[in-house]
Protein backbone atom coordinates (compact mmCIF):
# COMPACT_ATOMS: atom_id res chain seq x y z
CA UNK A 1 0.00 0.00 0.00
CA UNK A 2 1.18 3.44 -1.06
CA UNK A 3 2.70 5.36 1.74
CA UNK A 4 0.43 8.75 1.03
CA UNK A 5 -2.39 6.46 1.20
CA UNK A 6 -1.37 4.62 4.49
CA UNK A 7 -0.93 7.95 6.19
CA UNK A 8 -3.94 9.13 4.91
CA UNK A 9 -6.42 6.49 6.35
CA UNK A 10 -4.10 6.92 9.67
CA UNK A 11 -4.68 10.48 9.37
CA UNK A 12 -8.58 10.54 9.09
CA UNK A 13 -9.34 7.44 10.93
CA UNK A 14 -7.44 9.51 13.79
CA UNK A 15 -9.76 12.33 13.41
CA UNK A 16 -12.51 9.96 13.71
CA UNK A 17 -11.67 7.82 16.22
CA UNK A 18 -11.02 10.65 18.60
CA UNK A 19 -14.41 12.36 18.04
CA UNK A 20 -16.14 9.04 18.23
CA UNK A 21 -14.68 8.21 21.54
CA UNK A 22 -15.73 11.20 22.79
CA UNK A 23 -19.02 11.48 21.39
CA UNK A 24 -20.11 7.33 22.27
CA UNK A 25 -18.55 8.68 25.77
CA UNK A 26 -20.95 11.71 26.05
CA UNK A 27 -23.44 10.20 24.10
CA UNK A 28 -24.00 7.26 26.33
CA UNK A 29 -23.43 9.47 28.91
CA UNK A 30 -26.95 11.16 27.90
CA UNK A 31 -28.54 7.81 27.71
CA UNK A 32 -27.10 6.83 31.38
CA UNK A 33 -28.65 10.15 32.84
CA UNK A 34 -32.15 9.58 31.05
CA UNK A 35 -32.50 6.04 32.36
CA UNK A 36 -31.75 6.57 35.75
CA UNK A 37 -33.77 9.85 35.63
CA UNK A 38 -37.17 8.14 33.52
CA UNK A 39 -35.92 4.34 34.14
CA UNK A 40 -36.92 1.92 31.44
CA UNK A 41 -40.39 2.72 30.21
CA UNK A 42 -38.26 6.37 29.92
CA UNK A 43 -35.88 5.06 27.36
CA UNK A 44 -38.04 3.17 25.99
CA UNK A 45 -40.50 6.24 25.08
CA UNK A 46 -37.42 8.06 24.08
CA UNK A 47 -35.99 5.20 21.98
CA UNK A 48 -39.04 5.03 20.42
CA UNK A 49 -39.37 8.76 19.13
CA UNK A 50 -35.90 8.64 17.35
CA UNK A 51 -35.87 5.20 15.96
CA UNK A 52 -39.73 5.67 14.67
CA UNK A 53 -38.62 9.54 12.68
CA UNK A 54 -35.07 7.42 11.49
CA UNK A 55 -36.78 4.13 9.89
CA UNK A 56 -39.09 6.59 8.50
CA UNK A 57 -36.81 8.56 6.88
CA UNK A 58 -37.07 6.32 3.47
CA UNK A 59 -37.93 8.88 1.34
CA UNK A 60 -35.44 11.31 2.31
CA UNK A 61 -32.16 9.92 0.37
CA UNK A 62 -33.55 7.60 -2.54
CA UNK A 63 -29.12 6.63 -2.58
CA UNK A 64 -27.85 9.97 -3.98
CA UNK A 65 -25.70 10.66 -1.33
CA UNK A 66 -23.69 7.43 -1.66
CA UNK A 67 -23.73 8.10 -5.36
CA UNK A 68 -22.10 11.77 -4.95
CA UNK A 69 -19.89 10.82 -2.94
CA UNK A 70 -18.59 7.96 -4.84
CA UNK A 71 -18.58 10.11 -8.30
CA UNK A 72 -16.40 12.97 -6.43
CA UNK A 73 -13.85 11.03 -4.66
CA UNK A 74 -13.50 9.16 -7.95
CA UNK A 75 -13.26 12.51 -9.98
CA UNK A 76 -13.06 15.71 -7.70
CA UNK A 77 -14.31 17.31 -11.25
CA UNK A 78 -18.28 16.36 -10.94
CA UNK A 79 -18.60 17.77 -7.59
CA UNK A 80 -20.06 20.99 -9.42
CA UNK A 81 -21.09 19.27 -12.14
CA UNK A 82 -23.53 17.03 -9.67
CA UNK A 83 -24.04 19.12 -6.28
CA UNK A 84 -27.11 21.58 -7.51
CA UNK A 85 -29.26 18.51 -8.88
CA UNK A 86 -28.43 16.67 -5.95
CA UNK A 87 -29.53 19.48 -3.38
CA UNK A 88 -32.34 20.36 -5.11
CA UNK A 89 -33.73 16.98 -5.24
CA UNK A 90 -32.73 16.04 -1.75
CA UNK A 91 -34.96 19.40 -0.33
CA UNK A 92 -37.66 18.20 -2.26
CA UNK A 93 -37.32 14.73 -0.70
CA UNK A 94 -36.68 15.70 2.96
CA UNK A 95 -40.21 18.09 2.66
CA UNK A 96 -42.03 15.04 1.07
CA UNK A 97 -40.44 12.55 3.84
CA UNK A 98 -41.33 15.11 6.49
CA UNK A 99 -45.23 15.26 4.98
CA UNK A 100 -44.81 11.47 5.21
CA UNK A 101 -43.82 11.23 8.92
CA UNK A 102 -46.55 13.61 9.86
CA UNK A 103 -49.75 11.46 8.04
CA UNK A 104 -48.46 8.38 9.52
CA UNK A 105 -47.85 9.66 13.25
CA UNK A 106 -51.59 10.80 13.63
CA UNK A 107 -52.49 6.90 13.59
CA UNK A 108 -49.67 5.66 15.92
CA UNK A 109 -51.42 4.10 19.24
CA UNK A 110 -49.51 6.60 21.20
CA UNK A 111 -50.42 9.91 23.68
CA UNK A 112 -50.55 13.17 21.74
CA UNK A 113 -47.51 14.22 23.63
CA UNK A 114 -45.32 11.58 21.91
CA UNK A 115 -47.14 12.41 18.86
CA UNK A 116 -45.80 15.91 18.81
CA UNK A 117 -42.37 15.44 19.96
CA UNK A 118 -42.27 12.71 16.85
CA UNK A 119 -43.56 15.61 14.46
CA UNK A 120 -40.42 18.17 15.60
CA UNK A 121 -38.01 15.43 15.77
CA UNK A 122 -38.92 14.86 12.05
CA UNK A 123 -39.06 18.49 11.47
CA UNK A 124 -35.69 18.68 12.37
CA UNK A 125 -34.46 16.04 10.67
CA UNK A 126 -35.22 17.69 7.59
CA UNK A 127 -32.04 19.55 8.01
CA UNK A 128 -30.10 16.62 8.59
CA UNK A 129 -31.11 14.58 5.59
CA UNK A 130 -29.68 17.53 3.46
CA UNK A 131 -26.87 18.39 5.94
CA UNK A 132 -25.59 14.50 4.65
CA UNK A 133 -24.66 15.80 1.28
CA UNK A 134 -22.09 18.17 2.96
CA UNK A 135 -20.49 15.25 4.77
CA UNK A 136 -20.50 12.87 1.89
CA UNK A 137 -18.38 15.77 0.13
CA UNK A 138 -16.04 16.24 2.74
CA UNK A 139 -15.53 12.19 3.02
CA UNK A 140 -15.41 12.30 -0.63
CA UNK A 141 -11.93 14.65 -0.33
CA UNK A 142 -10.92 12.14 1.86
CA UNK A 143 -11.22 14.82 4.92
CA UNK A 144 -12.92 13.98 8.27
CA UNK A 145 -12.03 16.28 10.76
CA UNK A 146 -14.76 18.60 10.37
CA UNK A 147 -17.51 16.16 10.63
CA UNK A 148 -15.82 14.54 13.93
CA UNK A 149 -15.43 17.85 15.11
CA UNK A 150 -19.46 18.83 14.23
CA UNK A 151 -20.26 15.55 15.79
CA UNK A 152 -18.23 16.04 19.00
CA UNK A 153 -19.84 19.56 19.34
CA UNK A 154 -23.36 18.11 19.00
CA UNK A 155 -22.63 15.37 21.63
CA UNK A 156 -20.78 17.93 24.16
CA UNK A 157 -23.97 20.12 23.96
CA UNK A 158 -26.56 16.72 24.58
CA UNK A 159 -24.48 15.73 27.68
CA UNK A 160 -23.91 19.15 29.58
CA UNK A 161 -27.29 21.23 28.31
CA UNK A 162 -29.64 18.38 27.88
CA UNK A 163 -28.17 16.92 31.12
CA UNK A 164 -28.72 20.02 33.00
CA UNK A 165 -32.28 19.90 31.55
CA UNK A 166 -33.28 16.41 32.32
CA UNK A 167 -32.29 17.23 35.71
CA UNK A 168 -34.08 20.34 36.30
CA UNK A 169 -37.17 19.11 34.49
CA UNK A 170 -37.13 15.07 34.84
CA UNK A 171 -39.17 14.99 31.80
CA UNK A 172 -38.86 13.70 28.21
CA UNK A 173 -40.14 16.47 26.06
CA UNK A 174 -38.21 19.04 27.33
CA UNK A 175 -35.21 17.10 27.03
CA UNK A 176 -35.96 16.64 23.53
CA UNK A 177 -36.10 19.82 22.58
CA UNK A 178 -32.80 20.39 24.03
CA UNK A 179 -31.60 17.79 21.89
CA UNK A 180 -32.85 18.90 19.13
CA UNK A 181 -31.08 22.71 19.51
CA UNK A 182 -27.70 20.61 19.45
CA UNK A 183 -28.56 18.84 16.18
CA UNK A 184 -29.46 22.04 14.60
CA UNK A 185 -26.12 22.90 15.58
CA UNK A 186 -24.60 20.08 14.51
CA UNK A 187 -26.16 20.28 10.51
CA UNK A 188 -25.09 24.40 10.19
CA UNK A 189 -21.75 23.12 10.80
CA UNK A 190 -21.60 20.48 8.43
CA UNK A 191 -23.10 22.33 6.12
CA UNK A 192 -20.35 25.48 6.48
CA UNK A 193 -17.70 23.13 6.24
CA UNK A 194 -18.76 20.44 3.43
CA UNK A 195 -19.59 24.21 1.42
CA UNK A 196 -15.48 24.71 1.42
CA UNK A 197 -15.12 22.39 -1.16
CA UNK A 198 -17.94 23.88 -3.55
CA UNK A 199 -16.82 26.52 -5.78
CA UNK A 200 -20.16 28.21 -6.20
CA UNK A 201 -23.08 26.72 -4.00
CA UNK A 202 -26.15 26.56 -6.32
CA UNK A 203 -29.65 24.75 -6.58
CA UNK A 204 -31.13 22.98 -9.10
CA UNK A 205 -34.92 22.00 -9.70
CA UNK A 206 -35.15 19.76 -12.64
CA UNK A 207 -37.24 17.09 -12.61
CA UNK A 208 -35.79 15.49 -15.47
CA UNK A 209 -31.93 14.84 -14.21
CA UNK A 210 -33.24 13.83 -10.91
CA UNK A 211 -34.60 10.77 -13.03
CA UNK A 212 -31.21 10.21 -14.13
CA UNK A 213 -30.22 10.47 -10.38
CA UNK A 214 -32.17 8.08 -9.57
CA UNK A 215 -31.17 5.46 -12.18
CA UNK A 216 -27.74 5.49 -10.88
CA UNK A 217 -28.02 6.02 -7.38
CA UNK A 218 -31.50 3.87 -6.10
CA UNK A 219 -29.27 0.53 -5.81
CA UNK A 220 -27.70 2.76 -2.73
CA UNK A 221 -31.15 3.94 -1.60
CA UNK A 222 -32.01 -0.01 -1.62
CA UNK A 223 -29.24 -1.14 0.29
CA UNK A 224 -29.63 1.44 2.92
CA UNK A 225 -33.17 1.03 3.54
CA UNK A 226 -33.25 -2.20 4.30
CA UNK A 227 -29.97 -2.26 6.36
CA UNK A 228 -32.08 0.79 8.00
CA UNK A 229 -34.66 -2.07 8.40
CA UNK A 230 -32.97 -4.27 10.32
CA UNK A 231 -31.74 -2.18 12.51
CA UNK A 232 -34.00 -0.04 13.30
CA UNK A 233 -37.43 -2.74 13.11
CA UNK A 234 -36.97 -4.36 16.38
CA UNK A 235 -37.05 -1.21 18.79
CA UNK A 236 -40.16 0.24 16.90
CA UNK A 237 -42.16 -3.15 16.50
CA UNK A 238 -41.17 -3.62 20.28
CA UNK A 239 -42.50 -0.61 21.39
CA UNK A 240 -45.77 -1.08 19.43
CA UNK A 241 -45.88 -5.10 20.30
CA UNK A 242 -44.96 -5.25 23.58
CA UNK A 243 -44.16 -1.63 25.69
CA UNK A 244 -41.99 1.01 26.51
CA UNK A 245 -40.98 -0.77 28.95
CA UNK A 246 -39.64 -3.86 27.44
CA UNK A 247 -37.96 -1.46 24.44
CA UNK A 248 -36.21 0.56 27.31
CA UNK A 249 -34.90 -2.91 28.73
CA UNK A 250 -33.65 -4.06 24.91
CA UNK A 251 -32.40 -0.60 23.93
CA UNK A 252 -29.67 -0.33 27.48
CA UNK A 253 -28.16 -3.88 25.84
CA UNK A 254 -28.48 -3.07 22.64
CA UNK A 255 -26.69 0.93 23.73
CA UNK A 256 -23.66 -1.10 24.85
CA UNK A 257 -23.03 -3.13 21.62
CA UNK A 258 -23.87 0.39 19.88
CA UNK A 259 -20.59 1.42 21.68
CA UNK A 260 -18.02 -0.55 19.43
CA UNK A 261 -19.71 -0.10 16.77
CA UNK A 262 -17.78 3.15 16.10
CA UNK A 263 -15.01 0.63 15.31
CA UNK A 264 -16.17 -0.40 11.59
CA UNK A 265 -17.45 3.11 11.32
CA UNK A 266 -14.35 4.47 11.66
CA UNK A 267 -12.69 1.97 9.49
CA UNK A 268 -15.50 2.42 6.18
CA UNK A 269 -15.70 5.87 6.42
CA UNK A 270 -12.02 6.58 6.23
CA UNK A 271 -11.36 3.45 3.81
CA UNK A 272 -14.61 4.04 1.19
CA UNK A 273 -13.38 6.89 -0.52
CA UNK A 274 -9.76 5.32 -1.38
CA UNK A 275 -11.96 2.03 -2.29
CA UNK A 276 -13.48 3.82 -4.91
CA UNK A 277 -10.47 5.72 -6.29
CA UNK A 278 -7.89 2.61 -6.00
CA UNK A 279 -11.12 0.08 -8.16
CA UNK A 280 -9.86 2.74 -11.05
CA UNK A 281 -6.26 3.63 -10.60
CA UNK A 282 -4.56 -0.02 -8.25
CA UNK A 283 -6.78 -2.80 -7.26
CA UNK A 284 -3.80 -4.56 -6.52
CA UNK A 285 -3.61 -1.90 -3.37
CA UNK A 286 -7.02 -2.28 -3.06
CA UNK A 287 -6.80 -6.06 -2.39
CA UNK A 288 -4.34 -5.06 -0.07
CA UNK A 289 -6.41 -2.36 1.88
CA UNK A 290 -9.11 -4.82 1.55
CA UNK A 291 -7.57 -7.89 3.42
CA UNK A 292 -5.87 -5.65 6.02
CA UNK A 293 -9.29 -4.23 7.07
CA UNK A 294 -10.62 -7.59 6.96
CA UNK A 295 -8.41 -9.55 9.02
CA UNK A 296 -8.27 -6.05 11.55
CA UNK A 297 -12.21 -5.95 11.93
CA UNK A 298 -12.52 -10.05 12.59
CA UNK A 299 -10.20 -9.71 15.47
CA UNK A 300 -11.99 -7.01 16.77
CA UNK A 301 -15.51 -8.43 16.48
CA UNK A 302 -14.38 -11.78 18.14
CA UNK A 303 -12.93 -9.88 21.16
CA UNK A 304 -15.99 -7.95 21.24
CA UNK A 305 -18.31 -10.79 21.57
CA UNK A 306 -16.29 -12.33 23.87
CA UNK A 307 -16.12 -9.18 26.21
CA UNK A 308 -19.64 -8.69 25.87
CA UNK A 309 -20.41 -12.16 26.75
CA UNK A 310 -18.02 -12.34 30.11
CA UNK A 311 -18.72 -8.92 31.17
CA UNK A 312 -22.65 -8.66 30.56
CA UNK A 313 -23.85 -7.92 34.08
CA UNK A 314 -21.32 -5.82 35.37
CA UNK A 315 -21.66 -3.60 32.20
CA UNK A 316 -25.50 -3.09 32.77
CA UNK A 317 -25.07 -3.18 36.77
CA UNK A 318 -22.29 0.06 35.95
CA UNK A 319 -24.10 1.85 33.42
CA UNK A 320 -27.71 1.44 34.06
CA UNK A 321 -28.12 -0.20 37.81
CA UNK A 322 -30.45 -3.24 39.06
CA UNK A 323 -33.25 -1.87 37.46
CA UNK A 324 -32.47 -2.86 34.10
CA UNK A 325 -30.50 -6.25 34.86
CA UNK A 326 -33.51 -7.74 32.89
CA UNK A 327 -30.92 -6.26 29.94
CA UNK A 328 -28.29 -9.07 31.07
CA UNK A 329 -29.46 -11.70 28.83
CA UNK A 330 -30.36 -9.45 25.97
CA UNK A 331 -26.87 -8.45 26.24
CA UNK A 332 -24.94 -11.52 25.80
CA UNK A 333 -27.63 -12.56 22.97
CA UNK A 334 -26.71 -9.62 21.22
CA UNK A 335 -22.96 -9.90 21.61
CA UNK A 336 -23.15 -12.64 19.05
CA UNK A 337 -23.76 -10.24 16.78
CA UNK A 338 -21.08 -8.05 17.37
CA UNK A 339 -18.48 -9.94 14.79
CA UNK A 340 -21.17 -9.89 11.59
CA UNK A 341 -21.93 -6.03 12.22
CA UNK A 342 -18.46 -5.40 12.29
CA UNK A 343 -17.54 -7.21 8.53
CA UNK A 344 -21.05 -6.46 6.99
CA UNK A 345 -20.15 -2.50 7.02
CA UNK A 346 -16.64 -3.86 5.56
CA UNK A 347 -18.94 -6.19 2.79
CA UNK A 348 -21.51 -3.79 1.84
CA UNK A 349 -18.89 -0.82 1.42
CA UNK A 350 -15.97 -3.14 -0.74
CA UNK A 351 -19.49 -3.85 -2.88
CA UNK A 352 -20.62 -0.29 -3.45
CA UNK A 353 -17.16 1.21 -3.84
CA UNK A 354 -16.33 -1.32 -6.53
CA UNK A 355 -19.62 -1.26 -8.59
CA UNK A 356 -21.18 -4.26 -7.19
CA UNK A 357 -23.83 -2.31 -5.29
CA UNK A 358 -26.94 -4.09 -6.94
CA UNK A 359 -25.60 -7.64 -5.38
CA UNK A 360 -25.47 -6.38 -2.15
CA UNK A 361 -28.75 -4.87 -2.61
CA UNK A 362 -30.37 -7.89 -3.01
CA UNK A 363 -28.60 -9.70 0.31
CA UNK A 364 -29.54 -6.93 2.25
CA UNK A 365 -32.82 -6.90 0.78
CA UNK A 366 -33.98 -10.16 1.15
CA UNK A 367 -32.62 -10.22 4.84
CA UNK A 368 -34.25 -7.05 6.15
CA UNK A 369 -37.80 -8.88 4.46
CA UNK A 370 -36.83 -12.16 6.59
CA UNK A 371 -35.88 -9.85 9.68
CA UNK A 372 -39.06 -8.20 10.07
CA UNK A 373 -41.01 -11.64 9.99
CA UNK A 374 -38.42 -12.80 12.25
CA UNK A 375 -38.90 -9.95 14.60
CA UNK A 376 -42.60 -10.63 14.71
CA UNK A 377 -42.84 -13.75 15.48
CA UNK A 378 -40.17 -13.92 18.13
CA UNK A 379 -41.35 -10.69 19.67
CA UNK A 380 -44.75 -11.52 20.28
CA UNK A 381 -43.47 -14.99 21.62
CA UNK A 382 -40.08 -14.25 23.27
CA UNK A 383 -40.38 -10.12 23.60
CA UNK A 384 -36.88 -8.47 23.33
CA UNK A 385 -34.59 -12.04 23.70
CA UNK A 386 -36.62 -12.21 20.11
CA UNK A 387 -35.69 -9.32 19.19
CA UNK A 388 -32.08 -9.76 19.85
CA UNK A 389 -32.31 -13.76 18.15
CA UNK A 390 -34.10 -11.85 15.03
CA UNK A 391 -30.51 -9.30 15.21
CA UNK A 392 -28.10 -12.04 15.66
CA UNK A 393 -29.42 -14.30 13.08
CA UNK A 394 -30.03 -11.43 10.18
CA UNK A 395 -26.22 -10.27 10.56
CA UNK A 396 -24.99 -13.54 10.30
CA UNK A 397 -27.06 -13.67 7.34
CA UNK A 398 -25.61 -10.76 5.66
CA UNK A 399 -22.15 -12.00 6.75
CA UNK A 400 -21.94 -15.14 5.14
CA UNK A 401 -24.30 -14.45 1.89
CA UNK A 402 -21.23 -11.50 1.49
CA UNK A 403 -18.80 -13.53 2.03
CA UNK A 404 -20.05 -16.29 -0.29
CA UNK A 405 -20.61 -13.70 -2.75
CA UNK A 406 -17.02 -12.72 -2.78
CA UNK A 407 -15.15 -15.53 -2.98
CA UNK A 408 -16.49 -16.58 -5.93
CA UNK A 409 -16.41 -13.34 -7.25
CA UNK A 410 -12.21 -13.93 -6.68
CA UNK A 411 -11.86 -17.72 -7.47
CA UNK A 412 -13.43 -16.86 -11.17
CA UNK A 413 -11.04 -13.66 -11.62
CA UNK A 414 -8.48 -16.64 -10.85
CA UNK A 415 -9.36 -18.28 -14.24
Amino acid sequence: MKESLKLRLIKNAGWLFSAEVVSKLLGYGVIVILSRTLGPEGLGQYSFIFYYVSLLGIFADFGVNYYLMREVARDKKKLNELLPDVLGFKIILAIFNFLVIVGITFFLPKPDWMKALIILVGAEAMLTWISWVFVNITYAHEVTKYEAIARAVERFWAFFVGGMVLYAYKSLSPFIIALLVGHTIRELLRVKWGAQFVGELKIRFKPEIWKSLLKKSYPFWLIGLFTLIYYRTDMVMLSLLRGDYETGIYRAAYTLIEVSLFIPGIVVSTAMPSMARLWKEDRETLNVLFKKSFQMLVLLGVGGLTGYYIFARLGILIVFGQEFLPSVPILRILAFSVPSMFLNSLFGSYMNATGRELTFTKITGFTALFNVVLNYFLILQYGPEGAAIATVVSQGIVSVLSYCNLHNSCRKNEY
